[in-house]
């Protein structure tokens, strides 16, 4: 029951932000809408306009949530991995380091892990009597996460060459963790730019907001008639396809 409860805790707390996350940008795109018909088109036109930027702005957000549990995933990861590292170190098998690794990443992220729902699950069947390459599989096929997949191969494959396979566990385990952290060293490193890029991209809409508050004059001739409409248009694609390159140019894989 106990073990029930804690695995329902962690599914409560996964549907919770799932629904903060797909309401949030949801209304933000709507507020976006509103803003882009009036700044860029000041007719009911706009807001037709604005409509298509709701999928495009639903996308970024996202694959920006996709990037942050990605790397939450990572680190909370590599924590686990060295937990069962010091377990093996310690004289514990395999199956008893993965057990301990769960308990004290739970002392690590008691509330907001997202890692501890499937490393429960993996228990769990481990408990059953499943297998501990296959949970362990199943377990990096869950999470996609292509360190966890490279660790469930070996795994795999030391429980069937025998020997000493915790050594070999850990010695992979010691460099899969050396690659996570030049991911998170790139991460800090990038931090910077990617807060550039959105000053960069949050920039012209202030500009063109500015202008049209203090000197609505200058571009009334852009409102009201195609020529103008034609023109906002283009320098809408323009400003989304620019912030799309930008995302992908500081889109650092290892």
């Amino acid at each position: 029951m106990g073990k029930d409860r804690k695995l329902e805790t962690y599914r409560k707390i996964n549907s919770k932000w799932n629904s903060i996350n797909a309401i949030g940008p949801l209304f933000q795109g709507i507020g976006i809408t509103c803003l882009i018909a009036f700044l860029f088109y000041r007719s009911l036109f706009g807001l037709i306009v604005g409509v298509l930027i709701i999928p495009f702005w639903m996308m970024l957000k996202e694959d920006e949530r996709q990037a942050a549990v990605a790397a939450k995933t990572a680190v909370e990861f590599k924590e686990y991995m060295m937990l069962i590292v010091s377990g093996l170190q310690a004289g514990y098998s395999l199956e008893r380091a993965v057990k301990q690794g769960e308990e004290e990443l739970a002392k690590l992220y008691p509330t907001d892990s997202v890692l501890l729902g499937p490393v429960h699950v993996m228990n769990r069947k481990i408990s059953m009597n499943v297998q501990l390459e296959r949970a362990f599989d199943e377990f990096a096929k869950e999470i996609d996460l292509d360190e966890a997949k490279s660790l469930a191969e070996i795994i795999s494959f030391a429980k069937r060459s025998g020997g000493d396979y915790g050594r070999h566990i850990r010695e992979t385990a010691l460099k899969i963790e050396d690659n996570l952290s030049v991911k998170q060293e790139i991460e800090t490193i990038t931090t910077e730019k990617r807060l550039e890029l959105k000053v960069m991209c949050v920039m012209p809409i202030v500009i063109l907001a500015y202008i049209t508050l203090t000197s609505e004059s200058f571009i009334a001739p852009l409102y009201r008639n195609l020529a103008g409409a034609a023109v906002m248009t283009v320098c809408l694609l323009a400003y989304g396809t620019c912030i799309f390159l930008g995302r992908r140019i500081i889109d650092i894989k290892v």
